[in-house]
Parts: C-alpha cells; sequence; structure tokens
C-alpha cells in the first residue's frame, strides 16, 4: 500500500473509532471496537479510499489495524491484472 495512501486512510480510520492516529498506530485492538457504526463507516472508508468491496464479517475477523491493512492489500493485490 502507497504511504500516502496508508497514512490518510489511517488517519481517516482513527476518526471513525474516535482515538488519535497514533494510538490506532501502537496497536489498538478493534475487537471490543466493532459496532454497527463503525463496521459501515469503515467498509464506506475502504470503499471510497481503494473502490473495494469489504463484507462486514470479514471486518470483524480483523482485531488490529495491521489486520485491516492486510485484508485490504489482499483484495487490492487479487483485482490487479495478471492474477
Amino acid at each position: 500500500m502507497d504511504a500516502d495512501i496508508s497514512t490518510s486512510f489511517l488517519a481517516k480510520l482513527a476518526d471513525v473509532f474516535e482515538v488519535d492516529a497514533t494510538t490506532l498506530q501502537s496497536g489498538l485492538s478493534l475487537a471490543e471496537r466493532w459496532d454497527s457504526v463503525a463496521v459501515l463507516a469503515t467498509m464506506a472508508l475502504i470503499d471510497e479510499q481503494f473502490a473495494l468491496t469489504v463484507a462486514p464479517d470479514e471486518l470483524t475477523r480483523c482485531t488490529s489495524v495491521t489486520e485491516v491493512l492486510a485484508l485490504v492489500d489482499q483484495r487490492v493485490g487479487l483485482r490487479s491484472p495478471g492474477r
């Protein structure tokens, strides 16, 4: 994932979870933070930033920001030409 896109995505994701971006990057557990609003907002953010549709159950299985980023990276890779 491009560094500028990642920074922008993380800043907006921090807004979704109502935390500082540095807190989000330092290993904030998302397991207890997934509620319907957070899931929908994150789905919309991923769609806006990456033009991807991610299912709610895929997101709620992510327990950290690292896992969310890995999910997005995987999905972006799957739609790349030649795959």
